[in-house]
Order: structure tokens, then C-alpha cells, then sequence
């Protein structure tokens, strides 16, 4: 989502690593010092793109050149594979900066992960960040018009660890009487796979962010404006954000966090030539805004409401 960090850009010499769980590639350790200070000539940046990107680097960078050339580092941008691994990655010190969801956040934050909020995307200047789960089906369908109707038929998912494409859903399903039970559950692996699943037909009805719906599939042409039809929305999600470890040198994290509030967006990347137009930033996105840990105290509510095991992180 612009809001959800559908994709952002990254430096041509930027290398892209595959990133799993189990990850044996460059740890964000083994760049430079181990101590409990880290100044690393190479910082890692761990993300899982919510669209099916085979492209990620190049999607991610001017972000990444900015970054280089306000911390003199080298940057690679490591493609992770679902966001258990990010929060791995970084609880691991194989990733120095990680884009999270803002349930993945808080499974980080308070499994005992080390990291300090760097802001979240937020679509215009000014604005708040935060976005919306949509509960979908087929705009022909006509036994399904609120999420009671669910029961019975194939729902697609996103993620376990997706707050719009499972966390938020499943408080809705739950509110509305909707058992586990009683749906057949399926995980897409991605929010734009879980609304052409929908689409298609794979899933009777679906989860996924409100801009992927909206627009972002609509412009890409992947669907059509009135295929889906709209029939549950959820209460407002904080934004999905940047975090920096917490083991890096003070004087690195402050660079890198100013340079996601105040650096990374649409005005100022163009005004340095970073990039012009649309493509400066996540589709859709215009910046950065900044946050608390507090900001996601609603996500922990519906932790709470739902007792969900994905809201519970290991060490």
C-alpha cells in the first residue's frame, strides 16, 4: 500500500538477495563491527513485496541511492519470502532496516527484537499514516454480501502474519459470528494473489489492503473497475512501517531515520534527481511520516480481541 509498502526502489549495484528464515546469505552482522554498536560499511534492507515483483532492486531504488549517499554506506536490499522472515532476519542481525506490516511490527517489537520506528508510508504529504482491509468477492456474486455469508465458501488470505490480510479479518470474521470452521481458508501469499484469486474464482471471496482493490490491480489492468464488489471494510490500520535495529551506532540510526521522515519522499528525492514523477517512491506513495510505538497499540487490541498465535513471536 502506498500505505502498505507495496515496493519501494533500490540502487542499481544494490544486490538482491533471496531472504528465508533460514537465510545464508550476507548477514547485516558480518558487514563490519559485531559489537553493541555496529557501524557497518554494508546496511541490509529486508522486505517482502505484497505484489508478485520480480523486480524488486529496481523498484526499490532511489530510496536505496538516498540512503547511500546520506549514511556513505553500500545498501543491499534483501527479498524476503514471507514476514516472519523479516522479523528473523532482523532478531538474527542479517537485516540493519526492515520494512514491516504494523502486525509483523509489533510481533517484532515485542518478541524482543531491537528496533526503533524509522516512520511509515503515507500517500500525500500531510497525511496520517494508516489503510484499510477490505473483505471482497465477485461483483456477480449474490449469496455473499457481509462477512456472516462467508461461512460455507473458500477464503482467501494473505499472510499469518498480514495485519490487513488476516489479523483485521479475522477479528471482523469473529464479530460477525464466523468460526475457522466454518470457511475453507487459503493463503495467497500476497494481497494482489488474494483478490485475482477472488477474481478468477479460486476463492469464493477474499482479504486483502483497500489500494490493491481500489486501485492499484484496476491500473496494472489485472481487473476490471465492478468486478469485486466491496462488502466488509475494517476500522482504521496505523501504517505499515520502517524499523531500524537497535545495535547499530546511535550517530547511524539518527542518519537513517532522518532520512526517512524528512528525505524519503516524492519532493525531495525529485528536487536532487533521484527520480521524477510517479516512480520516486512506492506506487502511490508521496513519503514518510513519522510514528510511535504507541501508534500500534490498536493492532495489540486486536491481538488481545482475537488471542490469535500469530500475534505471538518466538526468540
Amino acid at each position: 500500500m502506498p500505505r502498505h509498502l507495496r515496493r519501494m526502489p533500490l540502487a542499481a549495484a544494490a544486490a538482491l538477495l533471496p531472504l528465508t528464515l533460514a537465510s545464508c546469505g550476507t548477514s547485516a552482522a558480518d558487514t563490519g563491527s559485531t559489537s553493541a554498536e555496529r557501524d557497518p560499511g554494508t546496511l541490509v534492507v529486508a522486505a517482502i513485496p505484497s505484489e508478485d515483483s520480480t523486480s524488486l532492486a529496481q523498484d526499490y531504488a532511489p530510496v536505496i541511492k538516498l540512503l547511500e549517499a546520506e549514511t556513505g554506506k553500500k545498501v543491499q536490499m534483501q527479498k524476503a519470502t514471507s514476514y516472519a522472515a523479516v522479523i528473523e532476519a532482523q532478531r538474527a542481525h542479517k537485516a540493519d532496516i526492515a520494512i514491516y506490516g504494523p502486525l509483523s511490527y509489533v510481533v517484532a517489537k515485542d518478541s524482543g527484537v531491537g528496533v526503533e520506528l524509522a516512520g511509515a508510508a503515507v500517500a500525500t504529504k500531510g497525511a496520517k499514516p494508516g489503510y484499510r482491509s477490505y473483505g471482497i468477492t465477485r461483483g456477480d456474486t449474490k449469496d455473499i454480501n457481509s462477512l456472516a455469508d462467508f461461512k460455507g465458501h473458500k477464503v482467501c488470505f494473505v499472510d499469518p502474519t498480514s495485519t490487513s490480510g488476516y489479523l483485521y479479518p479475522q477479528a471482523g470474521l469473529v464479530k460477525a459470528g464466523v468460526k475457522p470452521a466454518d470457511y475453507t481458508r487459503v493463503m495467497a501469499g500476497g494481497h494482489d494473489a488474494s483478490v485475482l484469486s477472488v477474481a478468477s474464482g479460486d476463492c469464493d471471496a477474499g482479504f486483502a489492503y483497500d489500494d490493491m482493490v481500489d486501485t492499484d490491480l484496476i491500473r496494472q489492468g489485472k481487473i476490471k473497475k465492478g468486478q469485486l464488489k466491496v462488502v466488509w471494510k475494517s476500522d482504521e490500520i496505523p501504517g505499515s512501517p520502517a524499523a531500524v535495529s537497535t545495535d547499530l551506532a546511535p550517530s547511524l540510526r539518527t542518519k537513517i531515520i532522518d532520512t526517512f521522515v524528512n528525505k524519503a519522499n516524492a519532493d525531495y528525492m525529485a528536487s536532487k534527481g533521484y527520480c521524477s514523477g510517479d516512480g520516486c517512491l512506492v506506487e502511490g506513495s508521496w513519503g514518510f511520516a513519522k510514528v510511535s510505538d504507541s501508534d500500534y497499540d490498536s493492532v495489540r487490541a486486536v491481538c488481545d480481541a482475537t488471542k490469535d498465535a500469530q500475534c505471538k513471536g518466538g526468540s
